[in-house]
């Protein structure tokens, strides 16, 4: 093969491994959310090889190979396909209106406790009214499957007028 690897150019398949490989990272806390959102743009906007590559310069185990996405720490214990998708995580990760529910009851409910103890008696439990909204998008997501996960997701649709990878 005579080709320089950096400039051949990347498939969306590329591109999926590289976004996988960037959630690896921020699951293990070598990257913050910010420096995640701002490489999965960056891996999203990449043309070839070497724009890729440039991703994952400053973190262990490097760009992935076809077929594998291996945790940063130990570069050689690949994480085994799923189909093409994103490694599923736990169920936070998996349905994102259970973390929304989690954290939005947890805080309406300290702010009503705070205020039952700070007038001394118990007032009307208003946060059951976010947390039962909240509760019907997660059991819809769950049931519905997750909306992050579905199969017909691309992410160069909008890039491509809504009309996939190759703009048909």
């Amino acid at each position: 093969m005579t080709e320089d690897h950096g400039k051949l150019r990347i498939s969306n398949a590329d591109r999926d491994r590289a976004i996988a490989q960037l959630q690896a990272a921020l699951d293990e806390g070598r990257i913050d959310l910010a420096e995640f959102d701002e490489r999965a743009k960056t891996a999203y906007e990449a043309k070839t090889n070497a724009e890729l590559d440039l991703i994952f310069d400053d973190l262990p185990g490097g760009r992935p190979k076809e077929g594998e996405v291996a945790p940063a720490g130990s570069p050689q214990a690949p994480v085994p396909s799923s189909g093409g998708r994103a490694p599923r995580g736990n169920l936070m990760q998996r349905f994102p209106a259970l973390r929304g529910l989690v954290t939005v009851g947890a805080i309406t409910t300290a702010i009503w406790a705070a205020t039952w103890i700070g007038s001394g008696e118990p007032t009307y439990f208003w946060p059951i009214w976010p947390i039962l909204g909240l509760g019907i998008a997660t059991i819809m997501q769950v049931v519905g499957g997750s909306w992050g996960d579905r199969d017909d997701d691309d992410p160069d649709r909008e890039r491509h007028g809504g009309h996939g990878p190759h703009g048909h």
